[in-house]
């Protein structure tokens, strides 16, 4: 093995490679692998690997060095703060060692030997890899073996794989190499031709020729390349290098996928030329757009040169202004800023004079940045609404004057007489044609931006800035597509760079939207065009930020007019946005995105009206995983295309489609079935009807032959599309839909599964989105309550409510929103909630109705969801708006015994609409306050014990009454007045006394067990003397001695140790389909659970088949409105937990 000795600055290092066996199975006992450092030594500094080109070599710095523009002292590579190294591809003769049988190696091999030779020198990971041509081609076959090798990947004028284009061409290079008597030359002179461009060639050649001689420049130029490379060149290194650029393919002959690129974890930095002729722009951009939709670090950026493929090597200023970033973290303050400001943002009053405000502060502080300006206001919409009126030969004159004072209302000095004349002019034609092309209405919408630029600069003049406005139509250049038309990238890049050449010092104000067509024929750009063009000027300028200002905050979890708990998203990353943009969120437009993502300028979305607001920001990276957005798409419409006879038909869902796109017609979701031949199209409802004559002119044949059924379209649809919904969870989302009574028209995944759109009718948009974001966000749910009572457990369990709200919201994310309270005479609605002065607001702001049917219809209006109607009365009459308020989606929760007290047939009738309507019906208090009564008995029924018997003190005002009268030596009337006075009884104590209260209860425990009797069933003991059962409350409690002989003759006639209990008892066979029920005074032993019964606590004793005569005994506060509401309360609860 032979080295030279090379005069180098920087000494030529190596590194033996031993038993290297080759992709193609060739095994090199050893092998030389050269390398040269230039910076900062090894193990000091970030490490940037530069591998060479195909006719280059290690030096790349230095005096002498091929990349000195570049890398050095100071340079975009700076050498203070890297260790920049390059090693030579073995074989290349820069070493002096070569490689006579070329065809042994591939791409591949050099990759390997490079990853190799980093082990040797010990550097795990790279900052930088960079590679130009066939050193790029190298370089990604070195990320596609070692995906974690580097942080910033640089494939500059390459590709990952040899297209057929290159590899032709290749071939014709070894033709020459192996056949010409003079192969390096005659081989150089060819490849020339690839590296520059007919357009390279005219620009510096002209056809010209040199005095006194008959030869060409370019000739001569060519024979010079060819000559200059012979004397540096062996044919064996070329021969080797044209091998190694043909065999570039990271998908090793599509043996692999070439989707293993997306497991690179670099940062890729994709730089192409556009006039490159070898490894094409176009190339390069598939490249990007395929890493770009799964790897959110891939940008592209492209130099702009007549040069071709060499242009790296020659355009350094375009090249260092687009790796700087990389590698000088300063650099982003010297870079500019586009600035955009919205129609809202410039609308004359606040949000102008904010606008002319943060203008203001940016200059001040020195900020680089220019503006990109939108029509002020409602502009667009005027102007267009005033060439309708024209068009239909309507009155507008008055309409144009309104809107020429808008338009100078801020300024008197603007001179908008130019574009107020365009206007003037237009409309007339228009209204003497009674028509216009959408050529006209460019031209018309076009001033707009014009005059909104005019005025923008005038009022920074007036502060003192040196502004100029620039008419964009003579910088962005597009088709001819009026109404959207597409720029040409190239020269409006071009335009764009070199006004800007020429405009460094002032503040230039560049309108959006508009354009021209090559002929100089106004254009626009379609939906968020202005946008857009802040979006392509930031591309060609490179910029460090797009600020888009606008009406809002950023982008929020969902539109905050629909839901009010919407959080604003800090930060998202490019390809999260895009998703967003497609599926709707207005702030976005996908095409806005694109040529953001390309270059890696990030976009910051800011609010005029909150100054210090910081916006959304959207980067190429982002923080957080999960769901992101819920996005809705209002003005769509379902098209329903139902054909049973096309079942097995191939190509129908083509011929539907091809159809629909022979009119332009965008279909955004589609909802396949598979039993019959029916498909749902989401398409634009302004093209609905076109949609259907498109499809019944395409299927005319077929509904002749019945094999279509029809085509139909479903209007007031809307779409809610969840960005980032995992499939696997969406069931709590669509859960929750149901449970408020909100059935989907139909829905659809994206293939990723990380995105559902979902088509509601548009009447329940609001509701819904508040109910999908509630689920998927985790924020706290709200949940709105109707109380009807606000006697003394309805009062007490408002008070409760609005006590403990706070700490329910902490501990279980649940708002609780009583948004009604209801007496007997008045309603009081409040949509965000009563306040602990709802009894003042009652009397001084309720509403002089009783009428359910106004709470549902206030439900309607304000898209309430997660909705629970209780009921503290004890009306019959209320009962009947139970089935009201269920089919209008309120769950129920009452203390109101008498709805599971009415006829069976009413109580199965409850049941059924509650099965009907998802609903729950929750009345843990009618029985037994708050104590866990009913939920026992359910449990123990609903798993099969058989219940044998229930009995116990059902009432807590009784039981006070008999616990007390037992104990102490004192009348009955005495314990009765106490009882009366402490609030534990009716204020008619006749309605505990009666029996009928825990009849009640006692029914309500028979029903659990699915028993079919009714109240009358019910056999009671009346505590009453018949003599003062009838007459007036006070007559009662006058008379209340006329008890006292009953009872303590009762009381004296007991046992020794026994005392009173009014009880009551659902006994018999209770299998079957009624059982026998008592309510009645008996005598029981203190000693039992019954007879050691203290205050006013209740108790209940459950009998069954496998516990025998050990009952299971629940005990507790029986009475009192704390703790009935407490338990109401508690219900409540449980329902916002299991709609949760």
């Amino acid at each position: 093995m032979k080295f030279y000795t090379l005069n180098l600055e920087y000494p030529l290092q190596h590194i033996k490679i031993k038993n290297f066996t080759t992709e193609l199975g060739t095994k090199i006992p050893e092998l030389n692998l050269s390398y040269q450092i230039f910076g900062q030594d090894l193990g000091t500094a970030p490490v940037v690997l530069i591998n060479h080109a195909l006719t280059g070599n290690s030096d790349v710095a230095g005096k002498n060095g091929w990349w000195i523009d570049i890398v050095g002292k100071e340079k975009a590579i700076n050498t203070e703060v890297y260790s920049i190294l390059s090693f030579n591809i073995p074989g290349n003769g820069f070493d002096g060692f070569l490689i006579e049988n070329y065809k042994d190696f591939i791409a591949r091999d050099v990759a390997r030997i490079f990853i190799e030779g980093l082990k040797k020198l010990k550097i795990n990971k790279l900052f930088a890899l960079i590679g130009g041509s066939l050193g790029g081609g190298i370089a990604w076959e070195m990320v596609a073996l070692n995906n974690k090798l580097t942080q910033h990947f640089l494939p500059i004028a390459t590709d990952w794989k040899s297209t057929d284009w290159l590899i032709a061409n290749c071939q014709i290079q070894e033709q020459f190499l192996v056949n010409s008597s003079n192969p390096v030359h005659d081989a150089r002179m060819h490849a020339m031709l690839c590296y520059r461009t007919p357009e390279s060639f005219k620009e510096r050649f002209h056809r010209t020729k040199k005095e006194n001689s008959d030869i060409f420049n370019v000739e001569s130029w060519l024979l010079h390349h060819g000559k200059k490379l012979q004397e540096r060149y062996q044919l064996s290194s070329y021969k080797l290098m044209n091998q190694l650029l043909k065999s570039i393919d990271v998908t090793q002959n599509e043996e692999k996928n070439s989707s293993l690129l997306d497991k690179v974890e670099a940062n890729i930095h994709i730089i192409g030329v556009d006039s490159d002729l070898f490894f094409t722009a176009e190339e390069n951009r598939e490249t990007h757009k395929k890493l770009a939709l799964t790897k959110e670090n891939v940008t592209y950026n492209e130099i702009n040169s007549v040069h071709g493929h060499d242009a790296f090597l020659i355009e350094y200023d375009q090249l260092q202004k687009i790796i700087e970033p990389i590698f000088n973290k300063d650099y982003s303050a010297k870079k500019m800023k586009v600035i955009k400001f919205g129609g809202k943002s410039l609308a004359n009053g606040k949000g102008l004079q904010n606008t002319i405000e943060i203008i203001l502060d940016k200059h001040k502080k020195g900020e680089k940045f220019t503006l990109v300006v939108s029509a002020r206001g409602t502009t667009t919409n005027d102007l267009e609404a005033i060439l309708e009126k024209a068009a239909k030969k309507e009155a507008y004159k008055t309409t144009l004057d309104a809107l020429k004072s808008y338009q100078q209302e801020p300024s008197k000095k603007v001179d908008f007489s130019k574009e107020f004349k365009t206007l003037e002019t237009i409309f007339e034609g228009v209204s003497l044609l009674g028509d216009y092309s959408n050529k006209i209405k460019d031209e018309v919408l076009a001033q707009g931006e014009l005059l909104s630029t005019k005025l923008v600069a005038s009022l920074l003049e007036e502060k003192g800035v040196v502004a100029k406005s620039a008419d964009t139509r003579n910088l962005i250049i597009t088709d001819e597509n009026f109404g959207n038309a597409q720029p040409i990238h190239a020269l409006s890049s071009e335009n764009i760079i070199a006004y800007f050449n020429e405009n460094t010092k002032p503040v230039n104000i560049l309108s959006g939207f508009i354009a021209s067509n090559e002929k100089g024929e106004t254009t626009t750009l379609g939906r968020n065009g202005s946008n857009y063009t802040a979006a392509l000027i930031a591309n060609y300028l490179d910029a460090d930020e797009l600020q888009n200002y606008t009406h809002v905050s950023g982008i929020f979890t969902a539109n905050p007019d629909l839901v009010a708990d919407a959080k604003k998203i800090e930060k998202l990353s490019f390809s999260e946005a895009n998703e967003l943009a497609n599926f709707g969120a207005t702030i976005l437009h996908a095409k806005t995105i694109i040529p953001l993502l390309e270059k890696n300028i990030n976009l910051r979305i800011l609010n005029t009206f909150q100054k210090e607001d910081k916006g959304t920001l959207i980067t190429a990276e982002s923080s957080e995983k999960g769901i992101k957005s819920i996005s809705t798409i209002n003005n769509v419409s379902l098209l329903n295309f139902e054909g049973r006879g096309l079942l097995g038909k191939v190509g129908v869902d083509a011929r539907i489609f091809k159809a629909l796109s022979e009119k332009n017609i965008s279909v955004s979701i589609i909802s396949q079935g598979s039993s019959e031949r029916g498909i749902g199209l989401i398409i634009d409802g302004n093209r609905a009807n076109e949609a259907v004559l498109a499809l019944e002119r395409e299927f005319e044949n077929d509904f002749y032959a019945q094999d279509v059924n029809q085509i139909s379209i479903v209007d007031d649809v809307a779409v809610i599309s969840i960005i980032g919904q995992d499939l696997s969870e969406f069931h709590l989302p669509y859960n929750a839909l149901i449970k408020n009574q909100i059935i989907p028209v139909l829905f659809n995944n994206t293939v990723t599964g990380k995105n559902v759109s979902l088509v509601v009718k548009k009447t329940e948009l609001h509701k819904a989105v508040n109910v999908i974001h509630g689920q998927v966000f985790g924020v706290a749910k709200k949940v709105n309550i109707a109380i009807f009572g606000k006697g003394l457990v309805g009062g007490t369990l408002i008070h409760q409510i609005i006590e403990n709200a706070p700490s329910v919201l902490e501990r279980r994310k649940i708002q609780l929103n009583v948004f009604a309270v209801a007496n007997s005479k008045k309603i009081l609605l409040e949509k965000n909630g009563v306040t602990k002065n709802w009894e003042q607001d009652l009397e001084e702001k309720g509403e002089d109705t009783t009428n359910v049917n106004d709470i549902i219809e206030f439900v309607k209006t304000h898209h309430f969801e997660n909705l629970i109607a209780v009921d503290n009365t004890a009306s019959v009459s209320f009962v009947e708006n139970y089935i009201p308020l269920i089919e209008a989606g309120f769950d129920l929760v009452s203390c109101n015994k008498i709805a599971n007290t009415l006829s069976f047939d009413f109580y199965k009738e409850i049941r059924s609409k509650l099965k009907e309507y998802k609903k729950q019906y929750l009345y843990e208090t009618n029985v037994g306050a708050g104590l866990p009564l009913i939920d026992t008995i359910r449990l123990l029924h609903e798993s099969g014990e058989n219940i044998t018997k229930i009995r116990g003190v059902f009432s807590g005002s009784l039981s006070y009454l008999f616990n007390t009268f037992s104990e102490q030596d004192v009348s009955f009337s005495k314990v009765l007045k106490d009882a009366i006075e402490a609030g534990f009884t009716e204020p008619d104590p006749r309605e505990d006394l009666g029996g009928n209260d825990v009849a009640r209860k006692l029914l309500i425990l028979a029903r659990e067990l699915e028993l079919e009797n009714e109240f009358e069933d019910v056999n009671i003991n009346n505590l009453i003397p018949e003599n003062l059962r009838e007459g007036t409350v006070d007559y009662f409690l006058s008379n209340l001695e006329l008890m006292n002989e009953e009872y303590q003759q009762l009381k004296e006639n007991q046992q020794e140790n026994y005392v009173l209990r009014y009880i009551g008892e659902l006994s018999g066979d209770l299998s079957k389909e009624t059982g026998n029920l008592d309510v009645k005074l008996v005598s029981v032993s203190k000693n039992s659970p019954l007879g050691s019964l203290k205050g006013s606590d209740a108790i209940f004793e459950i009998y069954t088949e496998s516990y025998g005569e050990q009952p299971i005994v629940i005990q507790g506060a029986g009475a009192g409105n704390k703790v009935t509401a407490r338990g109401v309360f508690g219900d409540i609860l449980r329902l916002a937990k299991h709609n949760n």
